[in-house]
């Protein structure tokens, strides 16, 4: 089962939500958020679980998702 760790803004502040456990870990920057996910997901790769952590932004977008250490990012969709 892949472990998931979800980086979102949460109440002028960021959260790290641990998909696994329901746990919600509070940062005061996205970046310290997003560090302490990548470090859960490394840790979590470490024990021969895969891990992805995906990154949304102020407006709570998917913009980015790191999966098995490589940075996948997320493209727009326009509506027509």
């Amino acid at each position: 089962m892949r472990s998931v760790f979800v980086v979102s803004p949460f109440d002028g502040g960021w959260c790290l939500k641990i998909a696994d456990t329901g746990e919600v870990l509070f940062f005061d920057t996205g970046g310290q958020a997003e560090r302490r996910a990548r470090a859960m997901a490394e840790e979590a790769r470490s024990l021969g679980r895969p891990a992805e952590v995906w990154v949304h932004d102020r407006a709570g977008r998917l913009v980015g998702r790191w999966v098995d250490d490589h940075y996948v990012i997320e493209q727009a969709v326009e509506a027509a």
